[in-house]
């Protein structure tokens, strides 16, 4: 059996991708990590055959460096860089690290293990181009991967020096580029005697109100924020 180990600090999706594994029944879990710094340690240690890493994960390193550094060393490890991140230069990004397929967690056509078995046989699986998608009312392309990683975290509740901490930056960087989020030139939307942005509005709304995670989705009474990675 091909030995896999999964990179990803999320536990649903990490939880996802051990199941498609186990169910395959052609790979095995070596690892799962949630941070991209100690997948390099991980391949020093056993013979991996395949990584799923996710960009955005715990510790001072994303996916796709890790996935540079690992294929420095180890070129016949195969790695699939997994995300939910539209971030657009992620793809390039991914080819720069020659990692082997990049696949989109919720929005790919293809399924894991049809990627898994395709990147295994030495293809290379590729999105033509990074995909839009809603973030509330607004849309991801206006947002950048940190301001996308802030507002995720400002859903799930944490306090901005919190957020510093995840993200090893400064609280007035964050609260620097919360702000920034009010500025995005958007189509604006009639809300009461007022016209404000998509993301204004969104952003007003996800800090007011009760947002529960419910899988990939935040949910408020009227508003759907997805912004998972």
């Amino acid at each position: 059996m091909k030995k896999v180990l999964i990179v990803e600090d999320q536990r649903m999706p990490r939880e996802n991708m051990e199941r498609i594994l186990l169910d395959s029944g052609k790979y095995k879990l070596c690892a799962s990590v949630n941070g991209a710094d100690v997948a390099l340690a991980v391949c020093r240690r056993e013979k991996i055959d395949l990584i799923l890493m996710d960009v955005c994960t715990a510790g001072n390193k994303d996916g796709i460096e890790a996935a540079a550094e690992i294929k420095a060393e180890f070129p016949d490890i195969k790695i699939i860089i997994v995300t939910s991140m539209v971030e657009v230069g992620y793809l390039k990004r991914a080819r720069e690290a020659k990692a082997d397929s990049f696949w989109y967690k919720d929005i790919s056509p293809e399924k894991l293990i049809d990627v898994i078995e395709e990147t295994m046989a030495g293809e290379h699986i590729f999105p033509d181009k990074t995909p839009s998608v809603k973030l509330g009312l607004a849309d991801s392309s206006e947002l950048t991967a940190k301001e996308i990683e802030v507002l995720r975290l400002v859903c799930e509740g944490l306090e901005y020096s919190e957020i510093a901490e995840r993200m090893h930056i400064s609280q007035r960087t964050v609260s620097s580029i919360f702000l920034t989020f009010y500025q995005k030139p958007a189509m604006p939307i009639k809300q009461g005697s007022q016209l404000q942005s998509p993301i204004k509005t969104s952003l007003s709304q996800a800090v007011r109100k009760k947002i529960h995670p419910l899988g990939k989705w935040y949910f408020a009474p009227d508003l759907m924020l997805r912004i998972t990675t």
